[in-house]
């Protein structure tokens, strides 16, 4: 199936392997874990899983430190079982996105340590140094670090003062030592990201999850050579593996998708999506998905909608609930009717939704001490609750990476009717069912103030969906067939008719 038919219907489970399931009982979660929870994924109804990295990697950063961009680090088993991994995934119908870091590398992956020896060799220019140590690496929001390397010059970083950034050239360099993105010199770091994409496609894997997509040529004020950079390697993949899928971490769709050319981009809590996007969860009682709020949905849906338009077709929006890197998990400060609402919301807009491990049983935030760099993000990648034995199901092991927090697990809220995992799986199911839901149907908003109304059409089918955020007793007079699925709201005649936070999805 062509990648961009398969993304309409798709619904995808984000997982970070390390707190997700312990199949060997050292405390950390490992990819044989993810192979043995493959049923439970595929009973959610998602099709797709974004798994963050498993990389060789010192972990200062998560992962997102990669010393190895071939190799799966020991915490979680071996290129193998990965493979494996793959295969079973694909007979349930599931495709695996990796996280591809193409912007930095650990400080201690082999390509860093030849490039900071003092003599010239050909790893010199794979990362950003200035000339000399009394020179500053820094630009356009680069830190840079000196004095801890033979060579004779500091290294740029894209985050932490470990990840020195990979070296794509300066759309507009300022200084002699600052490379032009398109010379020459920068081609064989180009060609070895390729070269990585390549590996693993050849292995099994249906994609990427690009982090920090924007990143990559620096002094780009409007990213032009980025967007050029990425459509000339994308280029050479997808020769051999059309059928791969690219999904950006830029939170600027128009521009990743319509102008780089990945498959979708983030909507997210930073950057061009930020206000739009923190209106809905993340603003605590100003949220609009929180009791007794006064929040409107006019922000969001004027900025999706804009965005989507300038699409023009070309890919789509992904949409999280959350991710490992936000804070708070989204069932933090809402009962479940809230987060049930705010699920349906989700589940029945034009963007492909992205559900978090965990988010489905209402997982909440825990505030804990920085581990593996995580820092306040430390606390929404705690393991996953699975049922109410050790450790909730997660592990065997007498201390497990992080403590597990309180709360229900899978096990309890399969057994109870109406929990919010049922709702979760009724409602991804729905979504790749329901033609009108398909990220590529239309969508007309009806009212985007108090509850959300508005109508998707396609494939010859035409859905009312209405969601009530806050629980406000509500009445609306708008005309609906069958209802498909519904909480907290019945139809009467042709009236909906709200008595709580909750959702109605009905034939029109």
């Amino acid at each position: 199936m062509d990648r961009k038919e398969w993304l309409k219907s798709a619904v995808f489970y984000e997982i970070y392997p390390t707190s997700f399931f312990d199949a060997n009982g050292d405390g950390v979660g490992d990819v044989e874990g993810i192979i043995r929870k493959l049923d439970y994924i595929a009973g959610l109804g998602c099709n797709g899983i974004w798994l963050n990295p498993l990389f060789c990697s010192p972990f200062r950063d998560g992962g997102y430190d990669v010393a190895d961009y071939k190799r799966v680090d020991p915490r979680f088993g071996t290129n193998e079982d990965l493979v494996r991994l793959f295969k079973e995934a694909k007979e349930r119908g599931i495709r695996v996105l990796l996280d591809l870091v193409p912007g930095h590398t650990s400080d201690t992956h082999p390509w860093f340590r030849r490039s900071a020896e003092a003599a010239r060799n050909e790893y010199s220019d794979y990362y950003i140094w200035s000339p000399n140590v009394w020179t500053d690496a820094r630009g356009e929001g680069l830190r840079t670090v000196n004095g801890m390397c033979p060579r004779d010059g500091n290294y740029a970083v894209n985050f932490f003062s470990m990840q020195p950034a990979l070296n794509y050239g300066y759309a507009a360099p300022t200084e002699p030592w600052q490379i032009y993105w398109r010379d020459a010199r920068l081609l064989p770091l180009r060609r070895e990201i390729e070269g990585v994409m390549k590996f693993w496609l050849g292995l099994g894997c249906a994609g990427f999850r690009v982090d920090m997509a924007a990143s990559l040529v620096k002094n780009d004020a409007d990213k032009s050579a980025t967007c050029a950079l990425w459509r000339e390697m994308f280029s050479v993949v997808r020769g051999e593996y059309p059928e791969a899928v690219f999904v950006s971490e830029w939170s600027d769709p128009p521009r990743a998708v319509g102008e780089a050319g990945f498959d979708m981009d983030f909507f997210l809590h930073f950057g061009a999506c930020e206000p739009a996007y923190m209106s809905l969860f993340r603003r605590g009682a100003e949220s609009v998905f929180s009791r007794g709020s006064k929040g409107a949905f006019a922000p969001f849906f004027d900025t999706f909608a804009q965005m989507r338009a300038q699409l023009g077709g070309n890919g789509f929006i992904a949409l999280p609930g959350g991710n490992h890197d936000m804070v708070p998990r989204l069932a933090d400060g809402k009962d479940e009717a809230v987060v049930k609402a705010a699920y349906a919301f989700l589940s029945t807009l034009p963007a492909v939704p992205f559900f978090y491990y965990g988010d489905e049983i209402g997982m909440r935030y825990q505030k804990l001490d920085s581990k593996d760099g995580g820092y306040d993000r430390t606390g929404s990648r705690t393991p996953m609750r699975w049922n109410g034995g050790k450790n909730a199901g997660f592990s065997d092991a007498e201390e497990t990476y992080l403590p597990v927090g309180e709360g229900e697990s899978a096990e309890s809220m399969e057994a109870r009717e109406g929990s919010l995992l049922h709702t979760v799986r009724a409602l991804a199911r729905l979504r790749r069912t329901q033609p009108a839901l398909a990220v590529s149907a239309e969508l007309r908003v009806l009212q985007k103030e108090g509850v959300a109304v508005y109508e998707r059409s396609g494939g010859g089918q035409r859905l009312l969906v209405a969601v009530n955020p806050n629980g406000a007793a509500v009445s609306l007079p708008f005309a609906a067939g069958k209802a498909l699925a519904s909480e907290g709201c019945t139809l009467e005649g042709e009236t909906l008719a709200f008595t709580d936070a909750g959702y109605m999805i009905a034939q029109i």
